[in-house]
């Protein structure tokens, strides 16, 4: 299959998912669980975070280099 350059724009979807697993992680060691709401409220903060990280990183190390 032909990579398109929306596909070279993201990083593999399984990168997103270790990245977000092992932060989710870290965050329950730091912050113990409480209220349901406040959990999943953390969680998407967590997972928008990393995405935004995972995304940045990937674009940085993936772009065209001019010489």
């Amino acid at each position: 299959m032909e990579r398109t350059l929306v596909n070279d724009r993201w990083a593999p979807w399984w990168v997103y998912v270790i990245a977000i697993a092992g932060a989710n992680h870290a965050r329950q060691l730091v912050v113990p669980t409480g209220e349901t709401a406040v959990d999943v409220a953390a969680f998407a903060a967590v997972a928008v975070v990393v995405a935004v990280v995972v995304t940045v990183i990937f674009r940085a190390t993936r772009a065209p280099r001019s010489r």
